[in-house]
């Protein structure tokens, strides 16, 4: 899978997240969010390009962790260009994380 578990809480992601990776990683990764009972972090410091299969794993892991928190740190600036395309920058509070 393209991503590991640092901590309970932290996902650090590799590559390209496209979406036969995003297909074959998504129910494993949706578990492990559920599990954790606090807030969520996504690392793609290494991640080199985002699919809309990928934002929508973002959606979901940020509704389902609407309570506990949910933040996404190290955004490369050929990703950011997909999050901000996607609206999703502002929308996430993408700016507080990534400088």
């Amino acid at each position: 899978f393209p991503y590991t578990t640092l901590f309970r809480s932290l996902f650090a992601f590799t590559g390209q997240l496209h979406a036969a990776a995003c297909g074959a990683m998504n129910d494993d990764l949706m578990a492990a969010v559920e599990e954790n009972d606090g807030p969520v972090v996504f690392d793609l410091g290494a991640v080199t390009f985002v699919a809309s299969s990928f934002l929508r794993t973002v959606l979901t892991v940020n509704r389902t962790k609407a309570k506990e928190g949910f933040t996404i740190i190290n955004v490369q600036p050929e990703v950011k260009k997909v999050f901000k395309m996607a609206g999703l920058w502002d929308a996430l509070g993408m700016a507080k994380t990534n400088s």
